[in-house]
């Protein structure tokens, strides 16, 4: 099976004609989306601000483990409204350059999640609650606030390619 395949048969469940064809059936799950991410985006920010120093308490342990509910259920809602969202119209999501740029800087924000928690956290305790964390943590805070700005741009720019797909 192919991936335009694996598209049209997406967009062709009910819950992809639910959003592409109902009355509130795009929009309450693009502010679901939109509100989800600010929800996760504010708490991944918070993270980053701390890692960088511009916050200098709680430790850092500390405030992420106070952020990590709100992140799950920011993720959660921002990635099953995602997937309404493409499941209305997949078949041209999956070649908007725009869409593949985005879903690209997600796959590079995930990995630079899973190299910080794998190999700067490690050491969290020697360095949780000092004014200014380890260089590690400090690149991955800003490539990480680097990537979401560039999720944003991309984001936006969706709409505006959607079109001509």
């Amino acid at each position: 099976m192919s991936i335009l395949e694996i598209c049209q048969w997406l967009q062709e469940t009910p819950p992809g004609r639910m959003v592409r064809e109902g009355y509130w059936g795009y929009g309450i799950p693009q502010m679901v989306h939109l509100g989800s991410m600010a929800l996760f985006g504010g708490a991944v920010v918070l993270d980053d601000l701390r890692l960088l120093g511009a916050i200098r308490k709680p430790a850092f342990s500390e405030l992420s483990a106070q952020l990590a509910a709100v992140k799950w259920v920011g993720f959660l809602l921002a990635g099953s409204s995602g997937l309404l969202l493409f499941m209305s119209d997949a078949t041209r999501f999956y070649k908007n350059p725009a869409f593949l740029i985005k879903t690209g800087l997600l796959l590079l924000i995930a990995l630079n999640a899973w190299v910080f928690r794998s190999v700067v956290y490690e050491d969290v305790r020697a360095w949780d609650n000092a004014a200014s964390p380890p260089a590690g943590a400090k690149i991955a805070a800003v490539v990480s606030l680097f990537l979401w700005i560039c999720v944003i741009a991309a984001s936006r720019a969706i709409g505006f390619t959607l079109s001509d797909t």
